[in-house]
């Protein structure tokens, strides 16, 4: 998708709306609620700061600059913390949380997706640029204590102590750090003339290291707060659209607002009001601090302002569908809307059975000229107008499954994925009343209800298969197996036990 930015010229500017209030005092309640990864960011660089030993910052200070072998550490740190860690979740919560921060959604039945591509890759790029920026921060930091002039004005061991603490900081911060540093060693040299020098330089150490320690929670804040306000006004955004898509809202234009007091920023000041397109960027000034940001706020760090949007045109109306997922004969032809209607149906009644997430776009192909029909790779569903209940509620099962893996996974797994996905279409479509459709995959699923019958562990078939279903993929097999052989009777014959070999062989 391109983007095309306005020119001020031709931007609306209006005036604050009750909405607009509205939005903005449910932005302040999430970000004043939101200070957890404050302390986990803190104790992050604690944790760096400690695995650094002082021999290694004074050679540091010797040669100038800090080893490769350090800094590919504290990469692989900074991954973990925000991909793998504990701001992936930050993200996600917000992300989650932002359509609720918009009056326009609240009377609206929106069903709201967080694992469609769009949003899964957005988390991944943004994790992807926050391990970048913080480790260029944090090597900006570190050198700008190792410049010559830093090492000609203090000892090696000196430095080597100022720059421990300063771990974790921006360029400004520790240049700021030393300088107080060095103020202290003045003052105290001044107004303590018999004070010993090694006493000055522990007094001025010791003061220096819990400035630091209130840098790390200020710069901590600063990135709670507004790596927050990034996912929540994402979050927003993709509500508006997965809004749009369920033919819940029209054309939509989103509007600037700002706290409106005097503390907003020259930067944020002439954007209040400001009425834009979807699709269309803000022009204003300002060092972008991620990739695409100038579409929504946060316009710097800190950056309390939002986007409110406003439906310019109601959606066009759709005729009301006579159309149930629990009819007989209902592998038959028919429309689009009716299958779109069928495939949330599905998707509703997966959801109250599984407790997986689904991965489903929440978009439904219908191509009767395509070689084949399932769940796509990209998360859509692709089928033909000659459907049924039956098939779309497999697909949303694979989409709670599958889903979670690539193509080479499902090559590897496909019998006991698709065996264990048909026995939980059946068993659900069984509770629900709804027509099951033969399948190629209805022999694996006799021998899955063989092998549940003989572990001999659960009340019935549906137990069994919403147990195996929810079990990841590639742990499926070995788990069944675990539980076959555990209850193979002690006096079982060679028969048995390759007639239960030859059932587990259908699944691999």
């Amino acid at each position: 998708m391109s983007f095309r930015i306005i020119p001020p010229s031709r931007l609306k500017k209006k005036k604050k709306t009750a909405n607009g209030k509205e939005v903005l005092q449910r932005l302040e309640e999430y970000l004043n609620n939101c200070n957890g990864p404050v302390e986990v960011l803190c104790g992050f660089w604690k944790d760096q700061q400690d695995a650094i030993t002082y021999r290694e910052l004074r050679e540091a200070v010797r040669s100038g600059e800090i080893s490769q072998e350090t800094i590919k550490l504290w990469q692989q740190d900074y991954s973990k913390l925000s991909v793998a860690g504990r701001l992936r979740g930050v993200w996600t919560r917000a992300i989650k949380q932002g359509p609720s921060g918009q009056p326009l959604l609240d009377k609206l039945n929106l069903v709201f997706n967080t694992q469609t591509p769009g949003i899964m890759n957005w988390i991944k790029e943004r994790g992807a640029e926050f391990v970048t920026n913080c480790m260029q921060e944090q090597k900006d930091a570190v050198a700008a204590l190792l410049t010559k002039k830093m090492i000609d004005g203090h000892t090696v061991d000196e430095l080597a102590r100022l720059i421990r603490p300063c771990i974790g900081l921006t360029e400004g911060q520790a240049k700021a750090n030393v300088r107080y540093y060095d103020s202290i060693v003045a003052n105290l040299k001044k107004e303590h003339p018999r004070m010993k020098a090694e006493s000055i330089k522990r007094k001025a150490l010791d003061a220096a290291q819990k400035y630091a320690e209130r840098q790390h929670r200020e710069r901590a804040f600063t990135i709670a707060r507004t790596e927050s306000a990034f996912a929540y006004n994402r979050g927003a955004d993709e509500g508006i659209r997965q809004a749009q898509e369920q033919n819940l809202l029209g054309e939509v234009k989103k509007r600037w607002s700002t706290s409106g007091d005097d503390a907003v920023c020259d930067i944020c000041a002439p954007l209040e009001g400001m009425e834009i397109d979807m699709d269309d960027s803000f022009n204003y000034k300002g060092r972008l601090l991620f990739v695409g940001q100038k579409l929504l706020p946060p316009a710097h760090p800190r950056c309390a302002c939002a986007i409110e949007y406003i439906e310019t045109q109601a959606p066009a109306q759709i005729p009301q569908m006579k159309v149930s997922i629990t009819e007989t004969d209902s592998l038959k032809t028919y429309s689009d809307a009716e299958i779109q209607s069928i495939a949330q149906q599905t998707e509703n009644v997966a959801s109250n059975h599984i407790s997986t997430s689904s991965k489903w776009s929440g978009k439904i192909i219908v191509d009767d000229e395509s070689e084949c029909s399932g769940k796509l790779w990209n998360c859509d569903i692709l089928t033909t107008h000659e459907t049924a209940p039956h098939i779309l509620l497999h697909e949303q099962i694979h989409a709670r499954s599958i889903s979670y893996y690539n193509v080479e996974t499902y090559a590897e797994f496909h019998n006991i994925e698709e065996a264990s996905v048909q026995f939980m279409t059946q068993e659900i479509s069984k509770k629900e009343g709804i027509e099951i459709i033969e399948s190629q995959y209805d022999e694996m699923v006799d021998a899955l209800r063989e092998l549940g019958r003989h572990i001999g562990k659960f009340k019935n078939d549906y137990d069994f298969a919403k147990t195996l279903i929810e079990k990841p993929l590639k742990e499926r097999l070995a788990w069944l197996e675990e539980n076959v052989y555990g209850t193979m009777r002690i006096d079982a014959t060679i028969e048995e036990y390759q007639h239960v070999c030859n059932l587990l062989d259908m699944l691999y």
